[in-house]
């Protein structure tokens, strides 16, 4: 990873990273909510994987599976999953996800998913990014974009549900309806409320388009201590779409960042049909895809 992204944005991508998936191994093994099972060699741990499942919609997820460097290329990561996927279908689990990487480090992973019987997912997320050259003087602010009053809540979240209507349409096409029901069981009601507390978090900056005194629009920008921008989330009212309004808050967001010193940009999206405004609209502000992408694999249980 740090041989593709360089030494700068690895850095400010992944500070610490040993300590930060130590801390996360150390929380999987401790706490109640995964379940983490060993590969054990004449009482020696040489393996483990993470699994957690949501029984209500039949999901399960490998969160994590390593061997011990000096065991591996012995079948372990695969009598791991092995094991895993069987325990997950005893419980009820249909179908396992699991996250990988697009980068040679993660091929030995891949390779163990697909041998497993993993295949990749319909919709895959899609990373961009923009580089900032420089802290540069603030940007005159387009006079239709503030910053989110409490009024603009409720809007936000009523036109932010209906913005993202074609987006679960499309994932609906590509997933088929039984595993669509699996993962989005209530895609409205859930999507209320992630742009609801996306919008109102207070360690955030939400910025709202205003056209005759409503918003019609709005951006949610993250800024970090290591100079990293995300924007995340963008969502623009289906009845004033066309008019060039994302383009305008994508833009507005590289100037805040630029504004407040920040290195990158980023935003998470994907390669749905539903997506594909969002993608273009990216594109015209400037961002390009990150030279990492997620791969999800999928496995029918």
């Amino acid at each position: 990873m740090r041989a593709i992204y360089g030494d700068d944005l690895f850095d400010r991508l992944r500070p610490d990273w040993a300590d930060g998936l130590a801390a996360q191994v150390d929380a999987w093994v401790n706490g109640a909510e995964a379940v983490v099972w060993v590969a054990d060699l004449d009482g020696v741990t040489v393996g483990f994987i993470v699994t957690s499942c949501d029984l209500q919609t039949g999901m399960g997820m490998v969160d994590l599976v390593a061997v011990d460097r000096a065991h591996q290329r012995r079948g372990v990561g695969r009598r791991l999953v092995a094991h895993a996927l069987a325990r997950l279908r005893e419980v009820g689990v249909a179908y396992v996800e699991a996250y990988v990487r697009d980068f040679p480090g993660h091929e030995p992973a891949c390779r163990l998913f697909r041998s497993t019987g993993f295949a990749r997912r319909a919709v895959m997320p899609v990373l961009l990014y923009r580089t900032i050259e420089q802290p540069g003087d603030p940007a005159p602010r387009p006079p239709q974009i503030r910053r989110l009053a409490p009024d603009d809540v409720e809007t936000c979240v009523a036109f932010g549900v209906e913005a993202f209507r074609s987006v679960y349409a499309s994932f609906e096409v590509l997933y088929g309806p039984e595993l669509f029901e699996r993962i989005e069981p209530d895609w409205e009601a859930s999507q209320a409320s992630y742009i609801r507390t996306a919008i109102t978090d207070s360690g955030d900056e939400t910025w709202v388009y205003d056209l005759d005194g409503r918003p019609a629009g709005f951006v949610v920008l993250k800024m970090d201590a290591h100079g990293i921008a995300d924007i995340d989330l963008l969502a623009v009212d289906p009845d004033a779409q066309g008019r060039g309004i994302a383009t305008t808050l994508n833009r507005f967001a590289f100037d805040r960042s630029q504004e407040a010193s920040m290195s990158y940009v980023v935003v998470a999206t994907t390669d749905d049909p539903g997506h594909a405004p969002a993608r273009r609209s990216y594109e015209r502000a400037g961002f390009s895809p990150m030279p990492i992408q997620w791969n999800l694999q999928i496995i029918r249980l």
